[in-house]
């Protein structure tokens, strides 16, 4: 379980890595370079990801603990 469990955790971050560095790059360039309006437009998709990432993994550690 914990190996499984340690992939998951694995996946789930780079997963969420993607995410963050993709949107930022994405909405860099339509607000003309400014960084902190690409953050201000951004903050609601990576606070979503992160949500789901997080709940994705206590799902799946509560899954592998049923199964034993």
């Amino acid at each position: 379980m914990d190996k499984k469990l340690k992939l998951m955790r694995f996946w789930l971050f780079g997963i969420f890595v993607i995410v963050f560095a993709g949107l930022t790059a994405f909405l860099y360039f339509p607000t003309l370079g400014n960084i902190w309006w690409a953050v201000q437009a951004g903050w609601p998709i990576w606070l979503l990801t992160a949500v789901l990432c997080v709940a994705v993994y206590y799902g799946y550690k509560w899954y592998l603990g049923r199964k034993k």
